[in-house]
């Protein structure tokens, strides 16, 4: 079976998605948002490695990259499964802000003299819910122990539901010029019961302003599998966001796990999406997205052919991290606020995720990393593997030559036989030269990408969310 919704389309070089195929490779797996992946990080590698390897990275020119977390929020919405924290305490804000300003300090003076940033972004929670003054905290305290490269990209997750039109003018005097808007659903009903109730004309009255400041690369988040989609109600979330026509798409599953998330027990059970239904959703926004011009970025992300991301990825230099996908190539990103994660001298490290205990290590210890994991020479050749499969959708063999020398072939002569099942199923080219992901393959690409994860092998395997 085959969705075939995009054929009635003038453009029509939509991907149809064999459901088939669907069934077959959805099992558990990583996004490898990072390898080895958050799971398998230790409890063992904590501040004082933290502080070791970022007085190591100073002595490298190279421009960072910078997440800040922000994990406010007035209420929660059913589906949510990020780092939040229910408040309508703004002193819980501004003692958060404070330490977030120590954090930005102790982490600048380990680092000096490196201190050029071409990427920053700012995630949550909501991240406009401390208001432009708090923002305004935050960024001066940017400014005054970092510098920002020109030309770089600065980045922030918005709520259409509560940014106003002063948050977006503020934030685009002080720099930022992309914004990506949590939409999840335009259809009341799924709205409603995700406890997120959005009128599109909030979208498209902030969408508006935000072009008229020349933001780019402006992105909507969409969710499939959430509760009373259908493949219909779907479609019709699809075809208005498309004629919003932003730069860029991520649509996500919607993974349900009310033991884990407690506000999820507020979805019912038995008005989300049967299985078969989910493949459909899926499959219907590839065929939608890319039948509408969108080019496939990764599994579940889609760029117009000029936005940067699709130009990266057609030049080899895309990159993939906590923040997503990326054109930005710094090595070292660092994580601030609670449950940030940073990557400093080949070595992952994250913060504290709740709100109190991050306060109060900063208090005593001016971080609040409590685990990580140094990488291996093996990690480090698996996760350029994985990262160019990832984002590229090519590995060539004489580049991982010149980067490791080592022969590929040589290397993972146990892994590549195990390849032939997705170059039967379509998924993959091989041949003397590459590895290459095809048109049909982007969307399976996690399944491809586990084959070279050698932290899956054997019986203590970690939990992840299914890749369909």
């Amino acid at each position: 079976m085959f969705m075939n919704i995009g054929n009635n389309m003038n453009n029509s070089s939509g991907i149809s998605v064999p459901i088939k195929l669907l069934k077959k490779y959805d099992i558990p797996g990583p996004r490898y948002t990072s390898y080895p992946t958050a799971p398998i990080w230790t409890d063992k590698i904590g501040i004082n490695e933290y502080k070791e390897n970022l007085k190591d990275a100073s002595i490298n020119d190279q421009t960072i990259s910078i997440y800040t977390h922000i994990p406010f929020c007035k209420r929660r919405c059913f589906y949510c499964g990020c780092n939040t924290c229910i408040t309508n305490d703004p002193q819980n804000s501004l003692t958060y802000i404070e330490k977030l300003c120590d954090e930005i300090k102790q982490t600048a003076q380990l680092l000096a003299p490196r201190n050029k940033i071409s990427q920053l972004h700012f995630g949550g929670g909501t991240p406009t819910y401390i208001g432009v003054d708090g923002l305004a905290k935050v960024l001066d305290c940017y400014e005054k122990y970092f510098e920002f490269n020109s030309g770089g990209e600065k980045s922030i997750e918005v709520d259409p539901r509560v940014t106003t039109t002063k948050q977006i003018d503020f934030l685009a005097s002080r720099g930022f010029n992309r914004v990506s808007f949590g939409i999840q659903d335009f259809n009341p009903d799924v709205q409603q019961a995700i406890g997120r109730v959005q009128p599109i004309d909030n979208v498209i009255n902030l969408l508006k302003y935000c072009r008229s400041l020349n933001f780019k690369g402006i992105n909507f988040d969409l969710i499939y599998g959430l509760p009373r989609q259908t493949v219909k109600t779907f479609k019709e979330t699809i075809e208005k966001a498309i004629e919003l026509k932003p730069d860029r798409f991520a649509v996500y599953s919607f993974a349900y796990l009310p033991n884990m998330r407690a506000n999820q027990s507020m979805i019912k059970e038995n008005e989300l999406p049967t299985t078969d239904v989910k493949y459909n959703l899926f499959a219907q926004a590839v065929e939608l997205f890319t039948n509408a011009g969108y080019k496939q970025i990764g599994m579940d992300h889609f760029a117009l052919p000029d936005d940067e991301l699709s130009i990266a990825q057609n030049d080899g230099r895309l990159h993939r991290n906590f923040m997503g996908y990326t054109v930005q190539s710094t090595e070292e990103m660092i994580g601030i606020g609670m449950s940030s994660i940073g990557y400093v001298n080949n070595a992952f490290f994250q913060n504290i995720s709740k709100i109190d205990s991050y306060k109060n290590s900063i208090d005593r210890n001016s971080f609040a990393v409590y685990r990580g994991m140094r990488l291996s020479e093996d990690d480090l050749i698996r996760q350029y593997v994985i990262k160019m499969l990832m984002c590229n959708f090519q590995l060539k063999f004489d580049l991982f030559y010149e980067k490791f020398n080592i022969s590929y072939h040589d290397y993972f002569k146990e892994e590549h036989p195990n390849l032939k099942q997705f170059a039967d199923d379509g998924f993959m080219e091989i041949s003397n030269e590459d590895l290459k992901i095809t048109t049909l393959g982007r969307t399976f690409v996690r399944n491809i990408a586990m084959t070279f994860d050698a932290y899956l092998k054997g019986d203590n395997k970690p939990t992840f969310s299914r890749t369909i």
